[in-house]
């Protein structure tokens, strides 16, 4: 098995493990937009989007630093999990603590199921990286496909059946976390690597160091994908927070393709790095992945507004116009995930924090200026500009690591004619479909021979 087809096999593995309850949130889509309203959906949104404020900030990404050492064979797996659980714990009763007290100043009836999501998100993320770094990857994609089936069964049950709303909504995704935390301490027999005499406080401190840049980085993603979505909520109302929420579940399904590679990449990339062919080896798999990336993109707003008519029901039809704009920033959210792997195989996250930070700031400024006159394409402008901006600061800064060997023109006009078919489509998309063709076939034209030889790459198997 070469290189590529490991690369293959394991993204086909993580798939399964990790990006499946991603790809069930996107096919549940009907089920939310037939029994939520616009608003409910927009508020049900934000609160689930919000623990991925709060997660990075009150674990400090432990679950990161728990996965990344983990993999090193040398290292303590009691420590390692024993410090997560720690680190955890503490976080929680601070959590706990501070939700409490917000509670009582401002009564709010959600605020006890956003509690337990919390803690069953975080127990379940730190679970399920240690699984994945101890090798264990079987266990580890179950406990992906557990929780998907688990999400759709309470949904059906609790939306369809007693008409549950957003609580309905909540706890169909708290048991999603809790069925799978179970599933993975049992089959990973997982109480064996925890022991409160092996918290260590040396390695505890490395590991943190590792992690908590991640935190504020993790928390400049947020800004980037979710704050926007507070913005117009302030601007333009629940409703139309909702309508824009919903339509960034279809883009979101080119990061769930990029998710699925890129679990897979994190290990490719840290076992080839001291590999003296390492650098060829990352320019061809960039250059498959950009053709991979750019083509689905194309054809996924090709076929779009015949696929949002079986997705977006209802008054929720409405917000397809803001899915090509969204469909650009996640393609080049793409490429910045891709060249921030390198700083997580070198061990240099404060590097990635910056990138990020900046792309957050750049796009605060843009939605505060832009939303209040021209309302949701505002925030569309600033989620593009932001994600282009981290994207080249990565590609410059991580030549300090690599050599990667990068076809501009290729990539620049490729992008640039997916930006034409987006925004052509945006405007006036009945006026314009011969525009949208065209570019969709130059797409086409010039990523497709790179995409057919990395599948006779994959095929091929050297005796």
């Amino acid at each position: 098995m070469n290189k590529f087809q490991q690369l293959f096999t394991n993204t086909i593995i993580f798939a399964i493990g990790n990006i499946l309850t991603k790809l069930i949130l996107f096919l549940l889509m009907p089920l939310y937009t037939t029994a939520l309203t616009t608003e409910q959906y927009g508020i049900a949104d934000l609160l689930t989007n919000s623990i991925e404020l709060i997660l990075p900030i009150m674990t400090l990404c432990i679950s990161d630093a728990v996965f990344r050492f983990s993999i090193d064979e040398n290292s303590n797996k009691i420590t390692l999990l024993s410090n997560g659980i720690y680190v955890l714990f503490k976080g929680s009763i601070i959590f706990i603590i501070g939700l409490s007290i917000v509670s009582l100043f401002f009564p709010y009836e959600y605020w006890m199921y956003f509690g337990i999501l919390y803690l069953s998100n975080s127990i379940r993320q730190l679970f399920a990286q240690f699984t994945r770094g101890i090798g264990l990857v079987r266990v580890f994609a179950t406990s992906g496909i557990i929780s998907a089936i688990t999400l759709v069964i309470v949904n059906i049950i609790l939306l369809l059946g007693f008409n549950g709303g957003i609580r309905g909504y909540l706890v169909a995704i708290i048991f999603s976390n809790i069925v799978p935390i179970v599933y993975l301490a049992i089959k990973g027999k997982l109480w064996m690597y925890i022991d409160k005499k092996a918290i260590n406080k040396v390695e505890l401190y490395e590991m943190l160091k590792y992690s908590a840049p991640n935190a504020p980085n993790m928390l400049s993603w947020w800004v980037n994908n979710v704050s926007s979505r507070y913005i117009i909520n302030i601007f333009c109302g629940a409703q139309i927070a909702g309508l824009y929420a919903a339509a960034s579940r279809i883009p979101a399904l080119i990061n769930v393709l990029s998710s699925i590679f890129q679990q897979a990449w994190q290990y490719s990339s840290a076992r080839e790095y001291e590999d003296s062919n390492r650098d060829k080896f990352y320019s061809d798999v960039f250059q498959g992945y950009s053709a991979f990336i750019l083509i689905a993109a194309t054809t996924v707003l090709m076929i779009l507004p015949v696929v949002v008519k079986f997705i977006l029901l209802g008054d929720f039809y409405n917000a397809w116009i803001y899915i090509p704009l969204l469909l650009i920033s996640a393609t080049l959210g793409c490429y910045s995930t891709f060249f921030g792997t390198f700083y997580l195989v070198v061990k240099r996250n404060t590097v990635s924090m910056v990138s990020t930070i900046v792309g957050a700031i750049i796009n605060l400024i843009i939605c505060f200026l832009l939303v209040p006159p021209i309302g949701v394409y505002g925030a569309l402008v600033g989620s593009v500009i932001s994600y282009a901006v981290i994207t080249v600061i990565r590609i410059v800064t991580t030549r300090k690591y690599v050599s990667i060997k990068i076809n501009y023109i290729n990539l620049v006009t490729s992008i640039t004619m997916l930006l034409i078919q987006a925004i052509t489509m945006t405007v006036n998309y009945e006026q314009t479909k011969i525009i949208q063709f065209f570019m969709f076939i130059g797409v086409l034209g010039m990523n497709g021979k790179v995409l057919i030889t990395l599948v006779k790459e994959l095929l091929h198997t050297k005796k």
